[in-house]
């Protein structure tokens, strides 16, 4: 039996043949829930986890993945018309510090932005661009001061 401990990757996870507590059955609740979402949970309590499984199961490229990831699971036996009907554009903020700004967000979009060549985005740069990130720091730093990122 092998724990995922520090494993965020669903695909990984389910092919790995790691130990996987099935909470596919959240995604039909997450679906008639208000537009949006707000997910509150402690440290290593499966919140990228349970992202990276959004990720396979809303996005298109992972579609003839469906029945290998999903099959054995809540989801799989009773999908939802939404499943990978979407292009999903997942950024993972966890590695980037704090102290290195907006400008390692802004390149880290368009290194993802890229992965889209045929999607016409919104001016998203612009948007990024004008987020006061000296702001959003100081309302960060009581976090980083208990060793939280």
């Amino acid at each position: 039996m092998k724990i995922p401990y520090g494993e965020s990757n669903f695909n990984t996870v389910i092919s790995g043949g790691y130990v996987y507590v099935d909470k596919t059955a959240y995604i039909t609740q997450l679906e008639d829930a208000g537009k949006y979402l707000f997910l509150l949970r402690p440290r290593r309590f499966g919140k990228s986890l349970f992202l990276s499984m959004l990720e396979y199961y809303y996005d298109v490229a992972y579609r003839d993945q469906f029945d290998t990831l999903f099959g054995r699971l809540a989801i799989g036996q009773h999908p939802t018309p939404l499943r990978n009907s979407y292009q999903v554009l997942f950024m993972d903020f966890s590695g980037i510090d704090t102290d290195e700004g907006h400008d390692t967000i802004l390149q880290r979009y368009r290194v993802k932005r890229s992965s889209f060549p045929t999607t016409r985005f919104a001016n998203s740069t612009s948007i990024i661009s004008k987020w006061n990130w000296n702001a959003a720091t100081r309302s960060a730093f009581p976090i980083r001061h208990y060793g939280w990122r």
